[in-house]
């Protein structure tokens, strides 16, 4: 474990790279090592019988991106009332090669006004990175290219599926 977890009681982790069903586990296991209540967001299709038993152990919670759900709006009010809240976030989106990230992660910290902290896992060291709480920056174009460099700092399962 390189880094401390946060002493805040709400934050989202904004965690990259995300290329292999094993960086769930890396960061799974790291969450239950330095146990953090973490609620992890992951695709809806996943939360098929009997998996959808398993994700609800895991902490893991379904997120519909086929279609306008205001996501942001209902995650960032839940953030507001609740006094803990810690949200996982992949802002690659998928495992596969993207060249941007998604932007929910940053305007979900803006409107709850809660910090990001990056993290994720590092194959080559076998080591899991989280680096200390900050601000989103000004701009989602610069936050992007922040969380980008941190990911490009990591050593993926599948590097040639994320930035380097």
């Amino acid at each position: 474990m390189i880094g401390e977890p946060p002493k805040e009681l709400k934050y989202i982790f904004v965690a990259v790279p995300h290329t292999s069903n094993w960086d769930f586990l890396y960061g799974w296991l790291a969450i239950q090592a330095l146990d953090l209540n973490v609620k992890i967001f992951a695709k809806d299709v996943f939360f098929i019988w009997p998996i959808n038993y398993i994700c609800s152990f895991l902490g893991v919670l379904p997120v519909n991106r086929r279609k306008r759900t205001n996501f942001v709006d209902s995650i960032a009010e839940k953030l507001e009332q609740a006094d803990q809240l810690r949200l996982l976030i992949t802002p690659e989106g998928t495992r596969g090669y993207q060249s941007t990230l998604k932007s929910g992660y940053y305007h979900l910290a803006r409107k709850a006004n809660v910090p990001i902290v990056l993290a994720g896992p590092n194959f080559a060291d076998k080591a899991f990175t989280i680096m200390p709480p900050r601000k989103p920056l000004a701009t989602f174009v610069e936050d992007q290219a922040s969380v980008i460099e941190f990911c490009k700092s990591q050593h993926a399962y599948h590097p040639e599926n994320t930035f380097q």
